[in-house]
């Protein structure tokens, strides 16, 4: 088997790009649908907020094994704003939620 030249490499990355695009707006436009019609989180909303932790937690990995300190302060943020999302569902939850 050889090995993909540069062009090669530029052309399957592009590809990759565009469906990976194409697959996250589809997802998108069909979840909202499905939430504005049956007011509940449907699996295409799922699987895209799946999809893009995935893919921000993959980055910041890479960035972190590079020595790259954007990586470390991406995964705080975000470890922080899951804490305070959980903290204030929590929150919500008791007092909004059981009426």
């Amino acid at each position: 088997m050889k090995k993909m030249d540069e062009m090669e490499l530029k052309i399957n990355q592009k590809g990759i790009k565009w469906s990976w695009l194409f697959m996250v707006l589809s997802l998108v436009i069909w979840g909202g649908y499905n939430y504005i019609k049956n007011q509940e989180m449907s699996l295409p909303l799922i699987l895209f907020t799946l999809q893009f932790l995935v893919y921000f937690f993959v980055t910041s990995i890479a960035k972190l094994k590079v020595d790259d300190d954007n990586g470390k302060k991406q995964i705080l943020i975000s470890l922080g704003v899951f804490f305070l999302l959980i903290v204030f569902g929590v929150i919500l939850y008791f007092t909004v939620g059981r009426r």
